[in-house]
């Protein structure tokens, strides 16, 4: 079973905002949770072969290294190929 950071994301929304999801200060909790969900979900494979590259190196796995090096260079180059303005 996969845990993504993204499904982990969970705030006590009855501590600081009544039942609609809206704080004293006006802002939509709702809505930024979210936000916030979509962000990780789409740093998710970055941060993911980030951590396989990590753990190559510190086993010092040359072809794994070289593997998950790839992967964080594709996954990064995806990101910026959707935050590119258009």
């Amino acid at each position: 079973m996969t845990i993504s950071p993204s499904s982990r994301l969970d705030f006590d929304l009855h501590r600081e905002c009544d039942t609609s999801g809206t704080c004293a200060a006006g802002c939509d909790s709702r809505a930024l949770i979210a936000r916030l969900r979509e962000e990780l979900a789409e740093l998710e494979p970055v941060v993911s072969a980030a951590t396989l590259a990590t753990v190559a190196f510190r086993m010092r796995d040359e072809a794994g290294l070289v593997t998950t090096l790839r992967a964080l260079t594709e996954a990064i180059e995806e990101l910026e190929r959707r935050r590119r303005p258009e």
